[in-house]
This record gives structure tokens, sequence and C-alpha cells, in this order.
């Protein structure tokens, strides 16, 4: 007999699998040829959650709980600001940077607010040192100031390249290339995504503490994927009418079925880390679960090729290692 510990490492494992991949059809050259805004892919994201997630009715009775749209609400935002860390820093840096903070933040919920039994005070300390300590590594390892290059450098043709040049249409395509990269690419902006979003999602479990027992496990996906449903487009509605201040290109057909296959991806990710939680708790299950980082990390490094240099590639190796070992320790001691 499997027991109940068990199924909920194994539960573990899908959700690092499946959490660690979603990124992954954002990485297309069709989803980034067309730059499509966050929250429009977003929308297409929360479409297929939703119709997803109505599959545990083929084992479960449908039960409505008004926390699921809570859930939805620290979700949301969060999932747009995950498209937003990974276009700014990629896969590797992005999510093992706000894997690490999500650890921390749900270990914290756990132990402090639920009072879940903490086995060894001192070594659950020194693991979240660890994973601290990780995450650093990780932020900083695909940044100037570890490959030790001028901010005001790129890798693409400078201005000195420019002039060099008699091509002139030549001369127009490397600026408007260097350009494209220039405002795209922000590192700082992409690490103060993947801090917020690491907060919210390591709270993104906690409504589930309060849901009534036949509202509980994984029969709240029902009311959660509800909740994504309706706070996704008056998210999108605010943002467009307030902060862009104009309506969006839909890019339909460019990017709508990789928005609904990376829907896909997390809602599988979504089932197997609510089977984490409810085997293994708060304070050690859903942490566990953003092991993700690993698999998104082998994603950025030999697929996407984010990561390049010996320096930098060192780097991230080492942060992933510390961060590995806080988050086994903090599993067998917390």
């Amino acid at each position: 007999m499997v027991s109940d510990t068990e199924w909920g490492y194994m539960a573990v494992a899908g959700a690092a699998l499946f959490f660690g991949s979603f990124g992954v059809p954002l990485k297309t050259k069709k989803v980034q040829d067309a730059n499509v805004d966050p929250v429009v892919f977003q929308l297409y994201y929360s479409i297929s959650i939703f119709v997803s997630c109505w599959v545990v009715l083929a084992y479960n009775p449908f039960v409505f709980t008004a926390w699921g749209i809570v859930g939805a609400a620290l979700w949301v935002p969060a999932s747009i600001l995950s498209i937003a860390a990974i276009n700014h820093l990629g896969m590797s840096v992005a999510v093992g940077t706000w894997a690490g903070v999500t650890i921390l933040t749900s270990f914290l919920w756990g132990a402090v607010v639920f009072h879940n039994h903490i086995q060894n005070g001192y070594l659950a300390v020194l693991a979240l040192v660890l994973l601290i300590t990780g995450v650093a590594g990780l932020s900083l390892a695909n940044t100037p100031f570890v490959k030790g290059v001028s901010t005001n450098r790129t890798e693409s043709i400078n201005e000195s390249d420019y002039s060099s040049r008699n091509d002139e249409s030549a001369n127009l395509l490397n600026r408007s290339a260097h350009e494209e990269v220039v405002d795209k690419k922000n590192p700082v902006f992409g690490f103060v995504c993947c801090i917020v979003l690491g907060v919210m999602n390591g709270s993104m479990m906690v409504p589930t503490q309060y849901v009534p027992k036949e509202a509980s496990g994984i029969n709240y996906v029902i009311s959660f994927s509800i909740g994504v449903v309706i706070v996704t487009p008056v998210v999108a509605g605010l943002y467009f009418a307030i902060v862009k201040r104009s309506w969006p290109e839909f890019h339909v057909r460019e990017t709508m079925a990789y928005g609904l296959l990376t829907g896909l991806i997390w809602s599988v990710g979504n089932f197997f880390s609510i089977y984490a939680t409810m085997y293994l708790g708060l304070t050690i299950g859903f942490p566990l679960t953003q092991l993700a980082l690993v698999v998104s990390g082998l994603w950025g490094l030999f697929v996407f090729k984010e990561l390049n240099g010996v320096k930098t590639i060192t780097v991230w190796v080492c942060s992933l290692v510390v961060l590995l070992t806080g988050a086994f320790m903090l599993a067998r001691f917390g």
C-alpha cells in the first residue's frame, strides 16, 4: 500500500514537472515575435484553466465556495507577473527566483499563521537561509554583475559598429534590433515581478485552509476555476482602461493556441499541487512543488540557451544546488 506521504511526494514530482514547463509555450518564436501583452495572453491562459478544471466532476460532486474567488484573486495578478518576468529574465532565472520566494512565503504561512508542526526549528531556519541564498544567486546569475560586463554594453551590435557600416539598410536593421533588445529586457523590473508574484503565489493555497470540508481538496479547483474566469476579465478591463488607456491587439491566430496550451499545462500542475498540499501540508507540500525551478532551469539552459558563459552557468548551477539543499532540508526538518 502507498502511504499518504508517498502519494504526497509523487504529487510534488508531478507538480514540479508541469509547473516547470508551463512557460515553454510562451518562449516559442510565434509568441515572442507577436510581442503580445501579458494580460492578453492571460485571458487565453485563464480560459483553458476554467475549461480543464471541470474534469474533476468525473469523480467528484459539484461544490462551490467563495474562497475559490479569493484564491483566483491572488493567482491571476501573479500569473500575469510571471509572464512579464519570463519575458524580462528568461525561464531559468525567473522561475528560480519566484519559486524561492514562494517556498519562503508558504512556509511562513504554515509555520507562523497556521502553526503547522515543525520537526526542528533550527534546521528549518537554516533551510530558509539556504533557500534565500540560492534565490539571490539565481537572480544574479544572468546579470551584468556576474557576467562582468558594463550595463551599457550588449552582445548585439554597438554604436561604433553602426558608424563603420556602409550599408544603410543593414544599419537601420541592426539599430532596430538593438533598440528592441534594450526595450524588451529589463532585469530590475523582471526581478520585482518575481518578488511580488512569489509572495502572492506562496499565499495562493491559504484560502484552502478555510474552505468547508465538502469543498476542500481537489473539489476546490472548481471554485478556483470559476474565480479565475471572473477575476481575469475584471483585472484585464481595469488594466487596459486605467493603466494602458487603450485596447490591445489580441493576436488570436499567433498566440491563442499557445495561451490555451499554457493554461492546460499549468492546470495539470495545479491538480498535483493540491494533492501535495493535502498529503504533506502547507508548510512542506506546496513549497516543494516549487522545485519546478529545476525543470524550468533545464529548459532555459539546454533548450532556450538563456544562460551563456562559464561564469554565468557556474553561478546558476551552484545557486541551484544551494537552493535544492535548502528545499530538501525544509522537507526533512520543516
